[in-house]
């Protein structure tokens, strides 16, 4: 404490001051309005833009073309992509139940019917499977049965 002063009070040099003219809180308060009037002015600006161009364009093509196609458009050549594959899984396989469950023709011209998979799964164990008719032996030196060549009985043997 050589000065005399204590740390609490703040002793400016002498000739130090404020500046005074800095900032007016009137030129403030005129830019800001000034600002918010333009940003107005300016929106309305672009809505009268928009509105007149609405119209200009509404009014520039009143001709209709003469090739441009009319009602409903035109589904592309099968086959199509489906919109739907669980809805047409579900309806294939009630199809299937149906044809599987139910007597009718296969082939009226020929006769023959459709049967319900239970009866036919019956008549085959009834009939049992239809075999081929033996054919002329095998020649010499091929396999007699259906072995696929793993026995081999030579010729003269």
């Amino acid at each position: 404490m050589a000065h005399g002063h204590t740390h609490d009070e703040y002793v400016p040099p002498p000739g130090m001051k404020h500046e005074t003219r800095d900032l007016s809180t009137r030129v403030v308060l005129i830019f800001g309005v000034s600002l918010l009037v333009a940003a107005i002015v300016i929106h309305i600006a672009v809505w009268l833009l928009y509105a007149w161009m609405g119209r200009a364009s509404e009014s520039a093509y009143t001709r209709e073309f003469p090739l441009a196609p009319v009602g409903a458009p035109r589904l592309p050549p099968p086959p199509r992509l489906q919109t739907q594959p669980r809805e047409d899984l579900k309806e294939m396989r009630k199809e299937e139940d149906r044809l599987l469950s139910n007597y009718g023709w296969a082939d009226p011209n020929t006769g023959r019917v459709r049967l319900p998979i239970d009866r036919a799964m019956q008549l085959l164990v009834e009939q049992g499977l239809p075999s081929r008719a033996s054919g002329p032996a095998a020649p010499p030196g091929l396999p007699q049965d259906s072995s696929s060549g793993r026995t081999y009985a030579p010729a003269g043997r």
